[in-house]
């Protein structure tokens, strides 16, 4: 079982409120510019980095105000689906971070999820999915859902999403496509756009360094 080569582009951070809580949401890149040439990460971070925190902080995309985009890498991915280059990882660096837009709503392990979208209907690659730190909405007539509305503009903003991230080039003018890239034959598949459900997901490593405070045992009768 091996990748498909491919830039693996992860950008993510902390919360304001609970620093030592992290997140992270990652998409897959293949190179456009043919005949060989491949993305140079750190050109593409130099554009990436404009352009990425503009996408966060627009409360269009309803990126949650707690949130801080902190950093974003771009690497290289080989067939073993390790960095390519095992001394240097690829990283802009956003210190002291760039809040989201929208102020939260609900607990943060909470997510109106991306989906990636292909032209394949079935079998590997063919969606991919990310977590953005989006709970900035409430349930609408539902306990478990958000509004038409709602889930209309997660998919809006994951599409802008995947078109800032193709859309930067660096000075060769090389630029990636978006895509869903498994280890199952190698399987990688252009990403055509996105959806999103009215359901909310929850990610469950998004509260695994957080400590909880327990409240002194209450006796009964």
């Amino acid at each position: 079982m091996s990748y498909t080569p491919h830039v693996l582009v992860a950008f993510g951070g902390s919360w304001i409120a609970d620093p030592a809580e992290v997140w992270e949401c990652t998409v897959r890149l293949s190179a456009d510019g043919g005949g060989g040439v491949t993305i140079d990460p750190d050109a593409y971070l130099d554009y990436i980095a404009v352009s990425l925190p503009i996408w966060f902080a627009n409360s269009d995309n309803q990126m949650c105000a707690s949130a801080l985009l902190k950093f974003v890498k771009a690497n290289h991915i080989g067939a073993d689906g390790l960095y390519v280059d095992k001394t240097t990882t690829h990283v802009h660096d956003f210190t002291p971070g760039v809040a989201g837009g929208v102020g939260p709503i609900g607990p943060q392990f909470c997510s109106r999820v991306f989906t990636w979208e292909t032209a394949v209907a079935r079998g590997p690659g063919h969606r991919g999915r990310i977590y953005p730190p989006n709970a900035t909405v409430a349930v609408s007539g539902s306990a478990f859902r958000c509004s038409v509305g709602s889930r209309d503009d997660a998919a809006h903003a994951g599409a802008g999403l995947l078109a800032l991230l193709k859309n930067a080039a660096g000075p060769n003018g090389t630029k990636g496509t978006p895509v869903v890239a498994s280890n199952i034959g190698g399987a990688i598949h252009p990403i055509t756009g996105c959806s999103a459900d009215d359901i909310f997901d929850v990610q469950r490593r998004r509260k695994n360094r957080i400590k909880g405070t327990r409240s002194a045992t209450v006796g009964f009768a």
